[in-house]
């Protein structure tokens, strides 16, 4: 019997079975695989280990029942496997490829309209303003479960009496409280709490040039991840960390302005190229900004751009087959979508080591 058959009989199998599975596990909980090694319960499709031994051309029955005792819950119908030698068992610790930056639909990118489960690490953080109000106004990137990266901006340079209030997960149309499409829905945003709110210490709101514009927030709970809430990689490997951009093509997504200058009610994203420092830098030298080699530029198209209220969401690459935070949207130029005018981006890979310092 081959590699393929004896998969296709354990997921039919696995799926007949769900509902018996009363020790079945979550997406991304610790596990320990049949030869007693420690792992995540993934899905199957995300465990090298295991596709290895499907795509053998003939299983032997050991590997048969490796498989098939390797299997530790469902997840949307797919099969989720306990892999070995993904570990991350800290709660705080940062996910690593396979764990992160995983959009469980492969659709391809393009057009300005997200997918209901495009980006799934984007977060929303909402603000309490005096009349009693909230709001929206700024976004962020989940980095684990307890996590999220946005920027310093939207922490110490917001109106003031404002108050940072909340962060939501898992949103896709601000006007729907029941998102749904292509008869998938998904569950309900998660509105979380803030235990605690760390912002660069060499942030300085005086600073026009807005370095060090990076914060994380804390939520006061633990999340538990589904299609619409995943986090995204972060370069913390030496060969992504160490990796060019400039020329590349990247993404952000939010819900900021459009070119209508109303706030968009859906999840939007836009294509960006990257932008050398070298070309960018002399476009804000003019009004005595300097960039330096902590921040990324991208976009400088007209009308193809990050705005207001996409400040701290993310600007994203994939590479590959995962999507990694390259930069945090930090500022712009003053008419969105100016062309020759690229935005100005936290650079993510220069801060990794500030971000696991403060994590805990």
């Amino acid at each position: 019997m081959t590699g393929k058959r004896v998969m296709g009989v354990l997921i039919v199998g696995l799926l007949a079975l769900a509902g018996q599975m009363v020790t079945a596990l979550e997406l991304g909980q610790d596990c320990v695989n049949p030869y007693g090694e420690a792992g995540k319960c993934v899905l199957f499709r995300e465990c090298q280990p295991l596709i290895e031994i499907y795509q053998k051309d003939v299983n032997t029955p050991d590997d048969t029942q490796f498989l098939t005792a390797s299997r530790c819950g469902v997840f949307e119908r797919k099969t989720l496997v306990c892999c070995p030698g993904v570990k991350n068992s800290e709660k705080t610790s940062l996910p690593e490829p396979l764990n992160c930056g995983v959009q469980l639909s492969d659709r391809i990118v393009g057009g300005q309209p997200t997918k209901i489960d495009e980006f799934p690490w984007t977060a929303l953080i909402e603000y309490q303003k005096p009349d009693g109000r909230f709001g929206f106004h700024c976004g962020g990137s989940i980095i684990n479960e307890r996590y999220i990266v946005t920027a310093a901006h939207c922490i110490n340079s917001i109106p003031r009496n404002w108050k940072v209030h909340r962060v939501r997960l898992g949103e896709w149309d601000l006007g729907s409280s029941s998102d749904c499409e292509d008869d998938f829905c998904s569950v309900a945003p998660i509105d979380l709490d803030i235990e605690k709110i760390i912002v660069h210490t060499g942030y300085d709101t005086r600073d026009k040039s807005h370095h060090n514009d990076i914060a994380l927030i804390r939520f006061n709970r633990e999340i538990h991840y589904s299609a619409t809430v995943r986090p995204i990689c972060l370069p913390l490997a030496d060969t992504i960390r160490n990796r060019a951009h400039a020329g590349l093509t990247s993404y952000a997504a939010g819900w900021g302005k459009t070119e209508t200058a109303t706030a968009s009610q859906k999840k939007l994203k836009v294509e960006l190229k990257v932008t050398d420092l070298k070309d960018c830098a002399p476009v804000y030298q003019r009004n005595s900004i300097i960039i330096d080699s902590t921040q990324m530029c991208a976009g400088g198209v007209r009308l193809k751009d990050t705005c207001s209220g996409d400040s701290g969401g993310p600007l994203m690459r994939q590479i590959a087959g995962a999507w990694y935070l390259i930069g945090v949207v930090s500022f712009g130029p003053q008419k969105c979508g100016t062309a020759g005018v690229p935005g100005v981006y936290t650079n993510v890979a220069e801060y990794v080591d500030w971000i696991r310092d403060n994590i805990y």
